[in-house]
Protein backbone atom coordinates (compact mmCIF):
# COMPACT_ATOMS: atom_id res chain seq x y z
CA UNK A 1 0.00 0.00 0.00
CA UNK A 2 2.89 2.33 0.91
CA UNK A 3 4.58 1.67 -2.43
CA UNK A 4 1.37 2.60 -4.17
CA UNK A 5 1.25 5.90 -2.27
CA UNK A 6 4.84 6.77 -3.30
CA UNK A 7 4.27 6.09 -6.94
CA UNK A 8 3.73 9.01 -9.29
CA UNK A 9 2.20 8.97 -12.72
CA UNK A 10 4.69 9.26 -15.57
CA UNK A 11 3.28 12.62 -16.51
CA UNK A 12 3.80 13.96 -12.99
CA UNK A 13 7.45 12.87 -12.99
CA UNK A 14 7.98 14.60 -16.36
CA UNK A 15 6.39 17.84 -15.08
CA UNK A 16 8.61 17.78 -11.95
CA UNK A 17 11.76 17.30 -14.12
CA UNK A 18 10.84 20.26 -16.30
CA UNK A 19 10.23 22.37 -13.19
CA UNK A 20 13.66 21.58 -11.77
CA UNK A 21 15.37 22.34 -15.10
CA UNK A 22 13.60 25.67 -15.27
CA UNK A 23 14.58 26.46 -11.67
CA UNK A 24 18.23 25.62 -12.32
CA UNK A 25 18.29 27.85 -15.40
CA UNK A 26 16.74 30.70 -13.41
CA UNK A 27 19.34 30.38 -10.65
CA UNK A 28 22.11 30.33 -13.23
CA UNK A 29 20.79 33.42 -14.98
CA UNK A 30 20.51 35.28 -11.68
CA UNK A 31 24.02 34.25 -10.62
CA UNK A 32 25.73 35.22 -13.87
CA UNK A 33 25.97 39.01 -13.30
CA UNK A 34 27.25 38.57 -9.76
CA UNK A 35 29.99 36.25 -10.95
CA UNK A 36 31.24 38.57 -13.66
CA UNK A 37 30.22 36.32 -16.51
CA UNK A 38 30.68 32.94 -14.76
CA UNK A 39 27.73 30.49 -14.96
CA UNK A 40 26.43 27.40 -13.30
CA UNK A 41 26.73 24.43 -15.56
CA UNK A 42 24.03 21.80 -15.66
CA UNK A 43 25.72 18.45 -16.25
CA UNK A 44 24.26 15.22 -17.51
CA UNK A 45 21.89 13.58 -15.12
CA UNK A 46 20.59 16.99 -13.99
CA UNK A 47 23.50 17.43 -11.51
CA UNK A 48 24.66 21.00 -10.69
CA UNK A 49 28.42 21.75 -10.86
CA UNK A 50 29.88 24.38 -8.45
CA UNK A 51 30.76 27.81 -9.89
CA UNK A 52 34.38 28.69 -10.89
CA UNK A 53 36.66 29.52 -7.94
CA UNK A 54 37.42 33.23 -8.11
CA UNK A 55 40.35 32.74 -5.74
CA UNK A 56 42.05 30.22 -7.96
CA UNK A 57 44.68 31.76 -10.31
CA UNK A 58 43.86 29.09 -12.88
CA UNK A 59 40.39 30.60 -13.23
CA UNK A 60 41.87 33.92 -14.24
CA UNK A 61 44.49 32.34 -16.46
CA UNK A 62 41.65 30.83 -18.50
CA UNK A 63 40.05 34.24 -18.81
CA UNK A 64 43.17 35.66 -20.46
CA UNK A 65 41.96 34.16 -23.73
CA UNK A 66 38.72 36.16 -23.58
CA UNK A 67 39.31 39.71 -24.90
CA UNK A 68 36.41 40.97 -22.79
CA UNK A 69 37.94 39.63 -19.57
CA UNK A 70 41.64 39.94 -20.37
CA UNK A 71 42.20 43.31 -18.69
CA UNK A 72 40.48 42.22 -15.49
CA UNK A 73 42.39 38.94 -15.57
CA UNK A 74 45.75 40.69 -15.82
CA UNK A 75 44.81 42.96 -12.92
CA UNK A 76 43.64 40.02 -10.81
CA UNK A 77 46.78 37.99 -11.51
CA UNK A 78 48.90 41.02 -10.68
CA UNK A 79 47.17 41.18 -7.28
CA UNK A 80 47.60 37.45 -6.81
CA UNK A 81 51.33 37.81 -7.38
CA UNK A 82 51.72 40.92 -5.23
CA UNK A 83 49.76 39.45 -2.31
CA UNK A 84 51.54 36.10 -2.46
CA UNK A 85 54.96 37.73 -2.62
CA UNK A 86 54.09 40.07 0.24
CA UNK A 87 52.84 37.21 2.41
CA UNK A 88 56.12 35.42 1.68
CA UNK A 89 58.04 38.51 2.84
CA UNK A 90 59.38 39.02 -0.69
CA UNK A 91 61.02 35.60 -0.71
CA UNK A 92 60.74 34.53 -4.33
CA UNK A 93 61.87 31.03 -3.41
CA UNK A 94 58.90 30.54 -1.10
CA UNK A 95 56.95 27.42 -2.22
CA UNK A 96 53.71 29.38 -2.61
CA UNK A 97 55.39 31.99 -4.82
CA UNK A 98 57.04 29.29 -6.91
CA UNK A 99 53.74 27.43 -7.27
CA UNK A 100 51.92 30.57 -8.39
CA UNK A 101 54.61 31.42 -10.95
CA UNK A 102 54.42 27.90 -12.35
CA UNK A 103 50.75 28.54 -13.08
CA UNK A 104 50.84 32.07 -14.47
CA UNK A 105 54.26 32.81 -16.04
CA UNK A 106 53.98 30.97 -19.32
CA UNK A 107 50.33 31.88 -20.10
CA UNK A 108 51.06 35.56 -19.43
CA UNK A 109 54.23 35.43 -21.51
CA UNK A 110 52.25 33.84 -24.33
CA UNK A 111 49.69 36.64 -24.17
CA UNK A 112 52.39 39.29 -24.58
CA UNK A 113 54.39 37.56 -27.30
CA UNK A 114 51.27 36.59 -29.22
CA UNK A 115 50.27 40.20 -29.69
CA UNK A 116 46.74 39.44 -28.51
CA UNK A 117 46.71 42.37 -26.10
CA UNK A 118 45.29 45.16 -28.20
CA UNK A 119 44.80 48.00 -25.73
CA UNK A 120 47.86 49.90 -24.53
CA UNK A 121 46.87 50.04 -20.86
CA UNK A 122 46.53 46.27 -20.51
CA UNK A 123 49.75 45.67 -22.47
CA UNK A 124 51.74 47.92 -20.14
CA UNK A 125 50.22 46.31 -17.06
CA UNK A 126 51.00 42.88 -18.47
CA UNK A 127 54.64 43.79 -19.09
CA UNK A 128 54.93 45.29 -15.62
CA UNK A 129 53.60 42.08 -14.12
CA UNK A 130 55.98 39.93 -16.17
CA UNK A 131 58.91 42.18 -15.30
CA UNK A 132 58.14 42.05 -11.59
CA UNK A 133 58.37 38.26 -11.67
CA UNK A 134 62.10 38.23 -12.49
CA UNK A 135 61.56 34.79 -13.97
CA UNK A 136 63.72 33.46 -16.86
CA UNK A 137 60.59 32.06 -18.51
CA UNK A 138 59.47 35.62 -19.28
CA UNK A 139 62.47 36.07 -21.62
CA UNK A 140 60.44 35.86 -24.87
CA UNK A 141 58.15 38.65 -23.68
CA UNK A 142 61.03 40.84 -22.53
CA UNK A 143 62.76 40.30 -25.86
CA UNK A 144 59.61 41.29 -27.74
CA UNK A 145 59.39 44.53 -25.77
CA UNK A 146 62.96 45.36 -26.81
CA UNK A 147 62.42 44.37 -30.45
CA UNK A 148 59.23 46.40 -30.72
CA UNK A 149 60.77 49.57 -29.31
CA UNK A 150 59.55 52.77 -30.93
CA UNK A 151 60.14 56.23 -29.43
CA UNK A 152 57.12 57.55 -27.51
CA UNK A 153 55.11 54.35 -28.16
CA UNK A 154 56.24 51.49 -25.94
CA UNK A 155 58.81 53.19 -23.74
CA UNK A 156 57.12 51.95 -20.56
CA UNK A 157 57.39 48.36 -21.80
CA UNK A 158 61.10 48.80 -22.53
CA UNK A 159 61.69 50.37 -19.12
CA UNK A 160 60.08 47.43 -17.30
CA UNK A 161 61.82 44.92 -19.56
CA UNK A 162 65.18 46.56 -18.88
CA UNK A 163 64.62 46.47 -15.12
CA UNK A 164 63.75 42.78 -15.23
CA UNK A 165 66.65 41.90 -17.52
CA UNK A 166 69.05 43.65 -15.16
CA UNK A 167 67.66 41.68 -12.23
CA UNK A 168 67.94 38.40 -14.12
CA UNK A 169 71.55 39.20 -15.00
CA UNK A 170 72.42 40.10 -11.42
CA UNK A 171 70.89 36.83 -10.25
CA UNK A 172 72.84 34.81 -12.81
CA UNK A 173 69.63 33.84 -14.62
CA UNK A 174 70.11 35.70 -17.91
CA UNK A 175 70.74 32.79 -20.26
CA UNK A 176 68.31 33.35 -23.13
CA UNK A 177 70.39 34.41 -26.14
CA UNK A 178 67.34 35.85 -27.86
CA UNK A 179 66.82 38.24 -24.97
CA UNK A 180 70.53 39.09 -24.78
CA UNK A 181 70.57 39.96 -28.48
CA UNK A 182 67.29 41.88 -28.34
CA UNK A 183 68.59 44.00 -25.47
CA UNK A 184 71.66 45.05 -27.44
CA UNK A 185 69.63 45.72 -30.58
CA UNK A 186 67.32 48.00 -28.61
CA UNK A 187 70.28 49.77 -27.00
CA UNK A 188 71.99 50.29 -30.35
CA UNK A 189 68.99 52.04 -31.90
CA UNK A 190 67.75 53.82 -28.78
CA UNK A 191 68.37 57.57 -28.86
CA UNK A 192 68.50 59.22 -25.47
CA UNK A 193 67.68 62.55 -27.09
CA UNK A 194 64.27 61.26 -28.19
CA UNK A 195 62.87 60.54 -24.73
CA UNK A 196 61.97 62.66 -21.74
CA UNK A 197 62.34 59.73 -19.37
CA UNK A 198 65.69 59.76 -17.58
CA UNK A 199 64.59 56.54 -15.84
CA UNK A 200 64.28 54.79 -19.18
CA UNK A 201 67.77 55.91 -20.22
CA UNK A 202 69.21 54.78 -16.89
CA UNK A 203 67.39 51.44 -16.86
CA UNK A 204 68.48 50.55 -20.39
CA UNK A 205 72.08 51.56 -19.64
CA UNK A 206 72.09 49.52 -16.43
CA UNK A 207 70.58 46.47 -18.12
CA UNK A 208 73.23 46.38 -20.84
CA UNK A 209 76.00 46.73 -18.26
CA UNK A 210 74.50 44.01 -16.08
CA UNK A 211 74.16 41.67 -19.06
CA UNK A 212 77.74 42.30 -20.24
CA UNK A 213 77.59 39.30 -22.55
CA UNK A 214 80.83 38.42 -24.37
CA UNK A 215 79.06 39.02 -27.68
CA UNK A 216 78.79 42.69 -26.72
CA UNK A 217 82.57 43.27 -26.86
CA UNK A 218 83.01 43.64 -30.64
CA UNK A 219 79.69 45.46 -30.91
CA UNK A 220 80.79 47.96 -28.27
CA UNK A 221 84.00 48.64 -30.19
CA UNK A 222 81.94 49.43 -33.30
CA UNK A 223 80.01 52.04 -31.31
CA UNK A 224 83.24 53.92 -30.52
CA UNK A 225 83.70 54.84 -34.17
CA UNK A 226 80.65 57.11 -34.21
CA UNK A 227 81.43 60.78 -34.96
CA UNK A 228 80.50 63.47 -32.44
CA UNK A 229 79.39 67.01 -33.26
CA UNK A 230 80.09 69.22 -30.21
CA UNK A 231 77.74 71.87 -31.61
CA UNK A 232 74.82 69.44 -31.78
CA UNK A 233 73.24 68.70 -28.36
CA UNK A 234 71.50 65.60 -29.71
CA UNK A 235 74.77 64.21 -31.04
CA UNK A 236 76.45 64.84 -27.70
CA UNK A 237 73.67 63.14 -25.77
CA UNK A 238 73.22 60.15 -28.09
CA UNK A 239 76.74 59.44 -29.26
CA UNK A 240 78.85 60.66 -26.38
CA UNK A 241 76.93 60.35 -23.15
CA UNK A 242 74.83 57.28 -24.01
CA UNK A 243 76.14 54.99 -26.72
CA UNK A 244 79.88 55.52 -26.44
CA UNK A 245 80.09 55.98 -22.68
CA UNK A 246 78.06 52.80 -22.15
CA UNK A 247 80.12 50.95 -24.76
CA UNK A 248 83.35 51.93 -22.99
CA UNK A 249 81.96 50.76 -19.66
CA UNK A 250 80.95 47.43 -21.20
CA UNK A 251 84.44 46.98 -22.63
CA UNK A 252 85.85 47.56 -19.17
CA UNK A 253 83.44 45.14 -17.53
CA UNK A 254 84.24 42.47 -20.11
CA UNK A 255 87.98 43.22 -19.95
CA UNK A 256 87.87 43.08 -23.74
CA UNK A 257 91.54 43.43 -24.64
CA UNK A 258 90.94 43.79 -28.37
CA UNK A 259 89.49 47.24 -27.65
CA UNK A 260 92.82 48.71 -26.47
CA UNK A 261 93.63 50.72 -29.59
CA UNK A 262 90.05 51.92 -30.20
CA UNK A 263 89.97 53.12 -26.59
CA UNK A 264 93.24 55.03 -26.96
CA UNK A 265 91.85 56.49 -30.19
CA UNK A 266 88.89 57.86 -28.22
CA UNK A 267 91.31 59.16 -25.58
CA UNK A 268 93.10 61.18 -28.26
CA UNK A 269 89.98 62.44 -30.04
CA UNK A 270 89.43 66.08 -29.00
CA UNK A 271 85.66 66.01 -29.53
CA UNK A 272 85.39 63.09 -27.10
CA UNK A 273 87.25 64.69 -24.22
CA UNK A 274 84.31 64.13 -21.86
CA UNK A 275 84.90 60.38 -22.17
CA UNK A 276 88.54 60.41 -21.02
CA UNK A 277 87.89 59.45 -17.41
CA UNK A 278 85.69 56.54 -18.51
CA UNK A 279 88.28 55.45 -21.08
CA UNK A 280 91.07 55.51 -18.48
CA UNK A 281 89.09 53.25 -16.18
CA UNK A 282 88.46 50.79 -19.01
CA UNK A 283 92.15 50.81 -19.99
CA UNK A 284 93.16 50.05 -16.41
CA UNK A 285 91.06 46.90 -16.57
CA UNK A 286 93.06 45.61 -19.56
CA UNK A 287 96.60 46.64 -18.52
CA UNK A 288 98.41 43.94 -20.47
CA UNK A 289 96.85 44.98 -23.78
CA UNK A 290 96.57 48.71 -23.03
CA UNK A 291 100.10 49.55 -21.89
CA UNK A 292 101.95 48.85 -25.18
CA UNK A 293 99.35 50.81 -27.16
CA UNK A 294 99.60 53.77 -24.77
CA UNK A 295 103.40 53.71 -24.91
CA UNK A 296 103.32 53.59 -28.71
CA UNK A 297 101.07 56.65 -28.68
CA UNK A 298 103.33 58.39 -26.16
CA UNK A 299 106.47 57.79 -28.23
CA UNK A 300 104.79 58.34 -31.60
CA UNK A 301 105.61 54.88 -32.95
CA UNK A 302 102.00 54.13 -33.98
CA UNK A 303 101.21 56.15 -37.12
CA UNK A 304 97.45 56.39 -36.53
CA UNK A 305 97.80 57.50 -32.93
CA UNK A 306 100.70 59.83 -33.74
CA UNK A 307 98.47 61.62 -36.23
CA UNK A 308 95.83 62.16 -33.56
CA UNK A 309 98.44 63.32 -31.06
CA UNK A 310 99.78 65.89 -33.50
CA UNK A 311 96.44 67.71 -33.39
CA UNK A 312 96.92 68.64 -29.72
CA UNK A 313 98.44 72.06 -29.08
CA UNK A 314 101.81 72.14 -27.28
CA UNK A 315 102.02 68.33 -27.26
CA UNK A 316 99.31 68.17 -24.62
CA UNK A 317 98.52 64.61 -25.72
CA UNK A 318 101.58 63.51 -23.73
CA UNK A 319 99.89 64.65 -20.54
CA UNK A 320 96.65 62.91 -21.52
CA UNK A 321 98.41 59.60 -22.19
CA UNK A 322 100.70 59.71 -19.18
CA UNK A 323 97.93 59.47 -16.60
CA UNK A 324 96.64 56.18 -17.98
CA UNK A 325 100.17 54.78 -18.18
CA UNK A 326 100.80 55.90 -14.60
CA UNK A 327 97.73 54.21 -13.17
CA UNK A 328 98.61 50.97 -14.96
CA UNK A 329 101.69 51.43 -12.79
CA UNK A 330 104.09 48.93 -14.35
CA UNK A 331 107.84 49.13 -14.80
CA UNK A 332 107.73 49.35 -18.60
CA UNK A 333 105.36 52.31 -18.47
CA UNK A 334 107.46 54.01 -15.79
CA UNK A 335 110.57 53.75 -17.95
CA UNK A 336 108.70 55.18 -20.95
CA UNK A 337 107.46 58.14 -18.89
CA UNK A 338 110.93 58.85 -17.53
CA UNK A 339 112.34 58.86 -21.07
CA UNK A 340 109.68 61.21 -22.43
CA UNK A 341 109.93 63.43 -19.34
CA UNK A 342 113.64 63.92 -19.96
CA UNK A 343 112.90 65.24 -23.43
CA UNK A 344 109.87 67.37 -22.46
CA UNK A 345 110.16 70.93 -23.75
CA UNK A 346 107.35 72.75 -21.93
CA UNK A 347 106.60 73.48 -18.28
CA UNK A 348 103.16 71.94 -18.62
CA UNK A 349 104.43 68.60 -19.90
CA UNK A 350 107.28 68.55 -17.38
CA UNK A 351 104.89 69.17 -14.51
CA UNK A 352 102.20 66.71 -15.60
CA UNK A 353 104.59 63.91 -16.60
CA UNK A 354 106.53 64.31 -13.35
CA UNK A 355 103.34 64.42 -11.31
CA UNK A 356 102.27 61.09 -12.75
CA UNK A 357 105.49 59.42 -11.59
CA UNK A 358 104.12 59.33 -8.04
CA UNK A 359 101.71 56.57 -9.10
CA UNK A 360 104.57 54.12 -9.65
CA UNK A 361 106.40 52.23 -6.91
CA UNK A 362 108.98 54.56 -5.40
CA UNK A 363 112.66 53.99 -6.23
CA UNK A 364 115.78 56.07 -6.85
CA UNK A 365 115.25 56.26 -10.62
CA UNK A 366 111.74 57.62 -10.25
CA UNK A 367 112.60 60.13 -7.52
CA UNK A 368 115.67 61.41 -9.38
CA UNK A 369 113.63 62.00 -12.56
CA UNK A 370 110.99 63.81 -10.51
CA UNK A 371 113.46 66.12 -8.78
CA UNK A 372 115.22 66.86 -12.08
CA UNK A 373 111.93 67.83 -13.72
CA UNK A 374 111.13 70.12 -10.80
CA UNK A 375 114.44 71.88 -11.30
CA UNK A 376 113.65 72.60 -14.95
CA UNK A 377 110.33 74.29 -14.18
CA UNK A 378 110.11 78.04 -14.35
CA UNK A 379 109.49 79.21 -10.74
CA UNK A 380 106.47 81.25 -11.78
CA UNK A 381 104.99 78.68 -14.19
CA UNK A 382 101.24 78.15 -13.89
CA UNK A 383 100.02 74.85 -15.38
CA UNK A 384 96.75 75.15 -17.38
CA UNK A 385 95.97 71.42 -17.14
CA UNK A 386 96.30 71.73 -13.36
CA UNK A 387 93.94 74.65 -12.98
CA UNK A 388 96.67 77.23 -13.47
CA UNK A 389 98.38 76.33 -10.18
CA UNK A 390 102.12 76.86 -9.71
CA UNK A 391 103.92 73.81 -11.12
CA UNK A 392 106.64 73.75 -8.49
CA UNK A 393 104.10 74.04 -5.70
CA UNK A 394 102.20 71.05 -7.07
CA UNK A 395 105.34 68.91 -7.30
CA UNK A 396 106.52 69.84 -3.82
CA UNK A 397 103.20 68.74 -2.35
CA UNK A 398 102.97 65.54 -4.43
CA UNK A 399 106.50 64.51 -3.42
CA UNK A 400 104.99 63.20 -0.17
CA UNK A 401 103.62 60.25 -2.18
CA UNK A 402 107.15 58.87 -2.54
CA UNK A 403 107.09 58.21 1.24
CA UNK A 404 110.78 59.11 1.40
CA UNK A 405 111.92 61.02 4.50
CA UNK A 406 115.09 62.09 2.70
CA UNK A 407 112.94 64.49 0.68
CA UNK A 408 112.14 66.57 3.78
CA UNK A 409 115.40 68.48 3.61
CA UNK A 410 114.92 69.00 -0.14
CA UNK A 411 111.45 70.45 0.40
CA UNK A 412 112.70 72.76 3.17
CA UNK A 413 115.56 73.94 0.96
CA UNK A 414 113.35 74.58 -2.08
CA UNK A 415 110.77 76.46 -0.04
CA UNK A 416 113.44 78.72 1.39
CA UNK A 417 114.92 79.43 -2.03
CA UNK A 418 111.73 80.81 -3.58
CA UNK A 419 111.00 84.52 -3.18
CA UNK A 420 108.14 86.88 -3.99
CA UNK A 421 104.71 85.73 -5.13
CA UNK A 422 105.87 82.19 -6.02
CA UNK A 423 106.93 81.74 -2.38
CA UNK A 424 103.35 82.38 -1.32
CA UNK A 425 102.02 80.00 -3.99
CA UNK A 426 104.22 77.04 -3.08
CA UNK A 427 104.10 77.39 0.71
CA UNK A 428 100.93 75.33 1.42
CA UNK A 429 102.09 72.38 -0.71
CA UNK A 430 105.59 72.46 0.73
CA UNK A 431 104.28 72.53 4.30
CA UNK A 432 101.91 69.65 3.63
CA UNK A 433 104.71 67.49 2.22
CA UNK A 434 107.24 68.11 4.97
CA UNK A 435 104.68 67.47 7.74
CA UNK A 436 103.65 64.16 6.17
CA UNK A 437 107.21 62.99 5.44
CA UNK A 438 109.05 64.08 8.59
CA UNK A 439 110.32 61.44 10.99
CA UNK A 440 110.73 61.97 14.70
CA UNK A 441 114.30 63.25 14.33
CA UNK A 442 113.22 65.74 11.62
CA UNK A 443 110.35 67.30 13.54
CA UNK A 444 112.54 70.03 14.99
CA UNK A 445 113.67 71.25 11.53
CA UNK A 446 110.13 71.25 10.22
CA UNK A 447 108.93 72.95 13.39
CA UNK A 448 111.27 75.87 12.74
CA UNK A 449 109.75 76.38 9.28
CA UNK A 450 106.22 76.12 10.64
CA UNK A 451 107.09 78.54 13.41
CA UNK A 452 107.93 81.19 10.84
CA UNK A 453 104.28 81.38 9.82
CA UNK A 454 102.61 84.57 10.99
CA UNK A 455 99.22 84.41 12.68
CA UNK A 456 96.83 81.44 12.86
CA UNK A 457 97.40 78.74 10.25
CA UNK A 458 96.07 75.22 9.72
CA UNK A 459 99.66 74.13 9.07
CA UNK A 460 100.46 74.83 12.72
CA UNK A 461 97.60 72.60 13.85
CA UNK A 462 98.58 69.87 11.39
CA UNK A 463 102.16 69.99 12.59
CA UNK A 464 101.04 69.67 16.22
CA UNK A 465 98.84 66.66 15.42
CA UNK A 466 101.56 64.97 13.35
CA UNK A 467 104.13 65.62 16.07
CA UNK A 468 101.83 63.99 18.61
CA UNK A 469 101.76 60.81 16.48
CA UNK A 470 105.56 60.86 16.10
CA UNK A 471 106.07 61.32 19.82
CA UNK A 472 103.78 58.40 20.57
CA UNK A 473 105.10 55.85 18.05
CA UNK A 474 108.51 57.10 16.85
CA UNK A 475 109.75 54.25 14.55
CA UNK A 476 107.09 51.63 15.41
CA UNK A 477 104.91 50.86 12.37
CA UNK A 478 102.49 48.70 14.37
CA UNK A 479 101.93 51.57 16.80
CA UNK A 480 100.94 53.87 13.93
CA UNK A 481 98.48 51.27 12.66
CA UNK A 482 96.82 51.17 16.10
CA UNK A 483 96.27 54.92 15.98
CA UNK A 484 93.69 54.23 13.26
CA UNK A 485 91.51 52.54 15.89
CA UNK A 486 91.07 55.87 17.66
CA UNK A 487 88.06 58.14 16.88
CA UNK A 488 88.64 60.50 13.95
CA UNK A 489 87.24 64.04 14.48
CA UNK A 490 85.11 65.31 11.62
CA UNK A 491 86.23 68.90 12.24
CA UNK A 492 88.35 70.87 12.02
CA UNK A 493 90.12 69.49 9.01
CA UNK A 494 93.50 69.82 10.71
CA UNK A 495 92.36 67.41 13.45
CA UNK A 496 92.53 64.57 10.93
CA UNK A 497 96.27 65.13 10.54
CA UNK A 498 96.91 62.77 13.46
CA UNK A 499 95.34 59.79 11.62
CA UNK A 500 96.72 60.84 8.25
CA UNK A 501 100.22 61.05 9.71
CA UNK A 502 99.73 57.55 11.10
CA UNK A 503 98.97 56.30 7.58
CA UNK A 504 102.09 57.97 6.20
CA UNK A 505 104.39 56.58 8.87
CA UNK A 506 102.87 53.10 8.53
CA UNK A 507 103.78 53.22 4.84
CA UNK A 508 107.27 54.60 5.42
CA UNK A 509 108.20 52.11 8.16
CA UNK A 510 106.03 49.12 7.31
CA UNK A 511 106.27 45.81 5.45
CA UNK A 512 103.93 43.18 4.02
CA UNK A 513 102.48 42.52 7.46
CA UNK A 514 101.79 46.21 7.90
CA UNK A 515 100.00 46.26 4.55
CA UNK A 516 97.66 43.49 5.67
CA UNK A 517 97.02 45.28 8.96
CA UNK A 518 96.17 48.50 7.12
CA UNK A 519 93.90 46.63 4.71
CA UNK A 520 91.91 45.36 7.67
CA UNK A 521 91.26 48.97 8.73
CA UNK A 522 89.85 50.29 5.45
CA UNK A 523 86.23 49.26 5.92
CA UNK A 524 86.07 50.81 9.37
CA UNK A 525 87.51 54.17 8.28
CA UNK A 526 84.57 56.18 6.96
CA UNK A 527 86.28 59.57 6.81
CA UNK A 528 87.11 60.23 3.16
CA UNK A 529 90.41 62.04 3.72
CA UNK A 530 91.79 59.41 6.07
CA UNK A 531 90.59 56.54 3.89
CA UNK A 532 92.39 58.11 0.92
CA UNK A 533 95.62 58.30 2.93
CA UNK A 534 95.11 54.72 4.09
CA UNK A 535 94.70 53.14 0.65
CA UNK A 536 97.62 55.16 -0.73
CA UNK A 537 99.76 53.69 2.07
CA UNK A 538 98.60 50.20 1.09
CA UNK A 539 99.51 50.96 -2.52
CA UNK A 540 103.02 52.06 -1.52
CA UNK A 541 103.57 48.86 0.49
CA UNK A 542 102.69 46.66 -2.52
CA UNK A 543 105.29 47.49 -5.21
CA UNK A 544 104.68 44.10 -6.84
CA UNK A 545 100.92 44.38 -6.58
CA UNK A 546 98.40 42.43 -4.53
CA UNK A 547 95.41 40.87 -6.30
CA UNK A 548 93.81 39.69 -3.05
CA UNK A 549 93.99 43.20 -1.59
CA UNK A 550 92.48 44.56 -4.81
CA UNK A 551 89.54 42.17 -4.47
CA UNK A 552 89.04 43.19 -0.85
CA UNK A 553 89.01 46.88 -1.77
CA UNK A 554 86.50 46.27 -4.56
CA UNK A 555 84.14 44.58 -2.09
CA UNK A 556 84.38 47.54 0.27
CA UNK A 557 83.53 49.98 -2.52
CA UNK A 558 80.55 47.86 -3.58
CA UNK A 559 79.27 47.79 0.01
CA UNK A 560 79.61 51.58 0.29
CA UNK A 561 77.37 52.40 -2.68
CA UNK A 562 74.01 52.14 -0.86
CA UNK A 563 75.26 54.40 1.96
CA UNK A 564 74.69 57.69 0.17
CA UNK A 565 77.74 59.17 1.93
CA UNK A 566 78.96 61.54 -0.79
CA UNK A 567 82.34 62.25 0.78
CA UNK A 568 82.99 58.56 1.31
CA UNK A 569 81.95 57.71 -2.24
CA UNK A 570 84.26 60.41 -3.58
CA UNK A 571 87.14 58.89 -1.62
CA UNK A 572 86.18 55.49 -3.00
CA UNK A 573 87.10 56.71 -6.47
CA UNK A 574 90.72 56.60 -5.29
CA UNK A 575 90.10 53.21 -3.68
CA UNK A 576 88.96 51.85 -7.06
CA UNK A 577 92.08 53.20 -8.76
CA UNK A 578 94.37 51.75 -6.09
CA UNK A 579 92.66 48.38 -6.53
CA UNK A 580 93.26 48.54 -10.29
CA UNK A 581 96.93 49.46 -9.74
CA UNK A 582 97.42 46.59 -7.31
CA UNK A 583 95.85 44.13 -9.72
CA UNK A 584 97.80 45.48 -12.69
CA UNK A 585 101.18 45.22 -10.98
CA UNK A 586 100.34 41.74 -9.71
CA UNK A 587 99.95 40.47 -13.29
CA UNK A 588 102.95 42.09 -14.99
Amino acid sequence: MKKAQLARPAGARENRSRFLSTAFRLVASLAAPALGGGALVLAAGASLTACADENDPKTWVKRLDDPAQRGAAVQRLLRFFGDTLSNAKNDRNDPKVVALLDVIVEPLTKQYTGGTVADEKTRKELMKLLADMNDPRTAPALAKAFRDYEPKKNEEDVKFAAQSTKNLANQGKLTDQGLIDALWDCFSKFRASQTNSINLVTDLHDAVLAAKHPSYGPKAVEKLAGPVDPKNPESMRDQLMFWQMTAIQIIGELKFGAAAKPLVTVLLTPTKGDLRATVRTALLKIPKEAEPVLIAALKGTDADLAKLGAEFPEKAHLAVLSESIAYISRTTGRDALVDVLGAADSDQNRAVLAMNLVHFPSDAKTVDAYVAAYGKLTPTAGIPLMGGANGRGILLQASSLFYDAKLVEWVIKEKAAVKGDPAIEIAPGAMDAMIKLMKHDQAKSVGIVVGQLVGPATEKDKFAAASKALEKCKEDAACYVKILDEPIPSAPLSAKAYAIKACWMSAMLGNDGTRQALLAKVDGIKDGDVRLALVEAIDHLAPKGDAAAADALDKIVAADKPSGNKLLLQADDAVVKVALKLRSRATQ
